[in-house]
C-alpha cells in the first residue's frame, strides 16, 4: 500500500532540498579545493537533518517567509555538522553515519579546517535574514559558546570523575544547545521573544534524555574506554548497576516530560514536530531500544 504524503510533509521535503543547496551556497568558494571535497563528503554522508526539520516545521507554523526559513535551517545544520567534524577528531571516532569519518578518510588537519569553515558558513547563512539580524547573530554566538562549553566538559572529564550536575551541564551544552537553536532562531525571527525560554528548556531537556538513552545503549563500550556515562556516574554514588540503570531511565523520562511540556507552550503549535521526537524517544526508552545519538 502506498501512503501519500500530506501537503505539509511534501512542503517540508521541498524546503529540505532548498536547505541542502543553500548550505553549499553559504559555504561559498574557497581556494582550498581539498577542503571543499572534505565538506561535501561529510555533508552528503546523510543524517536525519533533525535540526533543519525543527526549524522548518516551526517556521511554517509561524508563517515565516521561505527565504528566512531556509536560511535558519541551513544555519542550524551547518553548525551541527561542523561540530561533528570536530567531535570525531577529539573522540577519535572512526565512523560517522555508516562510513569512514572525514578525519580518517582524508586527514585531521583538513577535517578540522573544514569544520571551522562550516561554522563560519553558519553565520553567513543567518546573515541572509535581514529582520532581527543582530539578535539572531548574537544568539547564534551564545549557542556556539554553550556548545563548546559542553564539549570541553566532555573531553576533560575523561581524566576525572564527574557528578550528575556536571553531566547534565555537559549534555545541555554539547547537545541541547543545537537542539534548542532551531526553535530559538525561529522564535526570534517571528518576533516571539517570550517563547525563547520555552524553546531553551525543551531543547536542553530533550538532549539530556537522548544522551542518557545513548549512554545506556553504549554502556559496555563507554566503560571499557573510560568514557563519560551516566550509569557509571550513578554507580560512583554507591548504588548497584541495576539501581543505576533504573535511576538513569527515570531521569531520562523526567527530562522528556519537561521537553514535551515546554514544547507545547510554543506559539501556534510550532513545537508539534519536537513533541513527536519526544514521543518517539520515550517509546524507545520504554522498550529499551534507544537509538544512537548520531541520528540526532
Amino acid at each position: 500500500m502506498t501512503i501519500r504524503k500530506t501537503d505539509s510533509s511534501q512542503n517540508i521535503e521541498s524546503l529540505l532540498q532548498a536547505t541542502e543547496l543553500f548550505m553549499f551556497q553559504a559555504i561559498g568558494q574557497t581556494k582550498a579545493k581539498n577542503i571543499t571535497v572534505v565538506m561535501r563528503y561529510h555533508i552528503e554522508s546523510g543524517g536525519a537533518r533533525v535540526r533543519a526539520r525543527l526549524a522548518l516545521n516551526a517556521g511554517l507554523a509561524l508563517n515565516l517567509e521561505k527565504k528566512i526559513n531556509v536560511s535558519l535551517s541551513a544555519c542550524c545544520e551547518l553548525i551541527h555538522n561542523a561540530s561533528l567534524l570536530h567531535d570525531d577528531i577529539q573522540d577519535g571516532d572512526e565512523m560517522r553515519r555508516g562510513r569512514m569519518a572525514a578525519w580518517l578518510k582524508f586527514d585531521i588537519n583538513s577535517a578540522m579546517c573544514a569544520g571551522t569553515l562550516m561554522l563560519s558558513a553558519a553565520y553567513n547563512a543567518v546573515s541572509q535574514v535581514t529582520v532581527y539580524s543582530p539578535q539572531l547573530i548574537a544568539h547564534l554566538h551564545q549557542r556556539t559558546s554553550d556548545l563548546i562549553s559542553g564539549q570541553i566538559i566532555d573531553f576533560t572529564s575523561l581524566a576525572s570523575v564527574i557528578d550528575v550536575k556536571t553531566y547534565l551541564d555537559m549534555a545541555k551544552g554539547k547537545t541541547g544547545s543545537l537542539l534548542a537553536l532551531p526553535l530559538e532562531l525561529v522564535m526570534i525571527s517571528a518576533n516571539e521573544p517570550t517563547a525563547l525560554p520555552f524553546a531553551k528548556v525543551a531543547g536542553e531537556s530533550f538532549a539530556v534524555a537522548y544522551q542518557i538513552a545513548d549512554d545506556m545503549s553504549d554502556l559496555q563500550a563507554d566503560l571499557a574506554n573510560s568514557r563519560t556515562n551516566i550509569v557509571g556516574i550513578l554507580e560512583n554514588t554507591g548504588v548497584t548497576r541495576p539501581e543505576a540503570l533504573s535511576q538513569a531511565k527515570l531521569l531520562a523520562k523526567e527530562n522528556l516530560k519537561f521537553a514535551t511540556e515546554y514544547a507545547a507552550k510554543l506559539p501556534a503549535n510550532s513545537g508539534a514536530y519536537f513533541i513527536k521526537l519526544c514521543e518517539a524517544l520515550k517509546e524507545k526508552i520504554d522498550t529499551s531500544q534507544p537509538s544512537s545519538i548520531e541520528n540526532v
